[in-house]
């Protein structure tokens, strides 16, 4: 195990990329910034050589990088990566088969994975997430959200912006969001707890569409499915620039249910 312990209390930036293992990164009220490396091969834990890993921390920037030569990454290695951060630092994470976990404070957050789960619980401005097979769990987000995977499953509880969530075959679960959101499956289901402005554009294949729409507000419906059933609990308003939210989905098989959000969604 390695640990570099660089003093300072204001946020900083953090860049990380490793082959596979681990990444925790989280942010709280610190004098300093921690990083931790542990390495394993084979199940065995073994020192990691200085030369197999770059670490550096220059003008408030902390990179931590496997180099793709590594021997390390060319064999069975993989890395647990820790870092300890103040609050409102930003995390870049690009990897390939790792987990990435962030808690705490974040002021943004970019992750990039091809099997590894993505999980953050609160991050200030904008979330980008991006893994193949990996699920993303996201709390909560105050800047835009943006979502992609193949065949993971999505779930984000709370978002103060734009929502954009893209996945092949996984479930997508969003609790409440605060601008127009955007969500496209081929067989998963889609389930929004509240939306309130902008517009909200669902497209699915043969999964199920669920969508609340906050209370109060006035929509534009506009709902096509090709062989699934379509049901809605609100009275539509006439479409025009003067409509809080257009609510526009499409589907082939699966069914889509419009209803008024729950006033626990709504209250968030």
């Amino acid at each position: 195990m390695a640990t570099w312990d660089f003093p300072g209390s204001e946020p900083i930036e953090i860049f990380i990329e490793i082959a596979s293992g681990s990444v925790a990164v989280s942010g709280e009220p610190a004098a300093a910034t921690t990083a931790t490396v542990r390495s394993s091969k084979r199940g065995h834990s073994d020192p990691l050589p200085p030369e197999e890993l770059q670490v550096s921390f220059n003008d408030g920037r902390l990179e931590i990088i496997q180099p793709k030569s590594s021997s390390w990454t060319r064999g069975h290695a993989s890395l647990d990566v820790t870092v300890k951060a103040p609050a409102g630092s930003s995390c870049t994470v690009r990897t390939a088969s790792a987990d990435v976990s962030c808690v705490g404070d974040l002021a943004v957050l970019e992750a990039r994975t091809a099997s590894g789960d993505v999980t953050a619980t609160s991050v200030r401005g904008a979330a980008a997430i991006n893994t193949a097979s990996g699920d993303v769990w996201l709390e909560q987000a105050g800047g835009a959200v943006a979502i992609r995977t193949a065949s993971g499953d999505v779930r984000l509880s709370r978002a103060g912006d734009d929502v954009s969530v893209v996945t092949a075959s996984g479930d997508a679960r969003i609790g409440t969001v605060g601008g127009s959101v955007s969500v496209q499956t081929a067989s998963g289901d889609i389930e929004i707890g509240s939306v309130r402005a902008g517009e909200a554009n669902v497209k699915s294949v043969t999964g199920d569409t669920s969508i609340g729409v906050a209370r109060g507000t006035e929509v534009y419906l506009d709902l096509s499915s090709l062989t699934g059933d379509i049901s809605s609990q609100l009275e539509e308003a006439a479409g025009g620039e003067g409509v809080a939210l257009r609510l526009i989905c499409r589907s082939i098989s699966g069914d889509i249910k419009i209803s008024r959000a729950a006033a626990t969604a709504d209250a968030q």
